[in-house]
């Protein structure tokens, strides 16, 4: 299958093949159609990018629609020079040859060349002949559309074949993983090199889960199948890595939580708060997917906004620490108003201004030394407690609703802490 990319107006193949079919149409309103769409994907890009066929249907319906006959002459003038010299454009570009040659070769009738010298030399044909050459000329463009809809749905047809034997050897990969199997990763390495990769990332994601269903049934807890399957499915997220499809799949598995109350739901929102964990702890040994994180890119947007519309008391905590890690990330004072909003939706009692300044500030761990010495940068941050055990260097700071607690094992790493805190901030 080719694999070249490039960039249209129209939205998708349905969308080209309304117009080629209203283009085709004798219809006025459906002619009229096809010209509003193809006005708007003029829009879109500019012409010198968009197909000379298609410029020309434009120019024609404009025409057509303004019910003028210097204009129509100016299109049919503008459709035999575009059309008739698009080969020569693109292959000969400083060589010129007649009109009518060019003519004939494009497939177009002598009489139209000629038509088209009239109104170049001032000469305006009658209204029945204008009325002739316009069919004539939209039949023909006619073919035009008609081939490229014929092609769209040749290559569909060619992707989901691609995409059938793509999806089993992706499911038979994940299953020998899971299964602790053997497995090789040629077929799957050749799937993640294809642009019809993204297609099979819910295949991916429903496979882990069901597979997560069934060790559920089994008595044990998500959490513990969670990280029993990550271990297992470390040469998939390995190959991921290398092609940059990490930051996709965790995409994926968040944009598969519905709160249908169901096994599988469950699973796919620990593997959410999995990922999410890794993330936040980039760096650290405190979570098993650390390694296939660097360099990771999520669609915070699209993430943020599919758990806003699923919102529930069990996803609260998910978009919280997908706001915490965001990037770029939100200034606390909007973070602290979002998540008020969120706990009043999930029916969560909220203080009001008087409880916050007088109740006690919740505890609250820090895993993130550069997250730790953000919070000393808050106008509410006013004093950071030092304690030094025997193990460990705890650093806490007291923000107005929060006691943010960052415990440190590494001994060199304190000293650094030490003198990277504001000179504001009361130790």
């Amino acid at each position: 299958m080719n694999d070249d990319k490039r960039i249209v107006p129209w939205v998708d193949d349905s969308e080209f093949s309304d117009v080629a079919r209203n283009v085709s149409s004798c219809e006025t309103y459906k002619l009229r159609l096809a010209w509003e769409t193809i006005k708007i994907w003029l829009c879109r890009m500019p012409v010198s990018k968009i197909p000379r066929s298609i410029i020309c249907t434009y120019e024609l319906l404009n025409a057509y629609f303004e019910n003028s006959s210097q204009s129509m002459a100016l299109a049919l003038m503008r459709f035999v020079s575009l059309l008739s010299s698009e080969s020569q454009d693109r292959e000969r570009p400083n060589f010129a040859l007649p009109i009518l040659s060019l003519a004939r070769v494009a497939g177009l009738p002598s009489w139209l060349a000629d038509l088209r010298n009239d109104i170049a030399h001032g000469i305006i044909p009658s209204t029945d002949t204008l009325e002739s050459a316009f069919r004539w000329s939209l039949k023909y463009l006619s073919e035009f559309w008609a081939s490229n809809v014929n092609y769209n749905e040749e290559q569909f047809i060619e992707l989901d074949g691609l995409l059938k034997c793509q999806s089993l050897a992706l499911t038979k990969y994940v299953e020998n993983l899971l299964q602790e199997e053997k497995t090789t990763q040629l077929d799957v390495k050749e799937v993640f090199r294809n642009r019809s990769t993204y297609a099979c990332f819910p295949l991916i994601v429903n496979t882990i889960c069901s597979y997560g269903c069934a060790m559920f049934v089994g008595g044990s807890p998500p959490c513990n199948i969670v990280q029993d399957q990550a271990i297992k499915l470390k040469p998939l997220f390995s190959t991921m890595l290398y092609h940059k499809l990490v930051g996709e799949l965790v995409l994926q598995f968040i944009l598969g939580l519905r709160d249908d109350h169901s096994v599988d739901d469950d699973i796919r929102l620990e593997w959410c708060i999995a990922w999410i964990k890794a993330i936040k702890c980039r760096g650290s040994e405190k979570s098993i997917l650390r390694d296939y994180v660097d360099g990771l890119s999520l669609d915070w947007r699209k993430a943020l906004n599919h758990i806003l519309k699923h919102m529930c008391n069990k996803y609260r905590d998910l978009f919280m620490e997908l706001l915490i890690i965001r990037d770029p990330p939100i200034p606390q004072d909007k973070f602290e108003v979002i998540m008020s909003h969120i706990d009043v939706f999930c029916g969560f009692d909220v203080p009001n201004t008087h409880e916050l300044q007088t109740q006690p500030a919740m505890p609250r761990q820090v895993d993130n030394i550069k997250e730790f010495l953000h919070m000393t940068q808050r106008a509410d941050a006013k004093s950071v407690k030092i304690k030094e055990n025997k193990d460990n260097v705890k650093f806490k700071i007291r923000c107005s609703r929060f006691l943010y607690t960052l415990v440190v094992v590494e001994k060199e790493k304190v000293g650094k802490i030490k003198r990277s805190l504001p000179p504001s901030i009361n130790t």
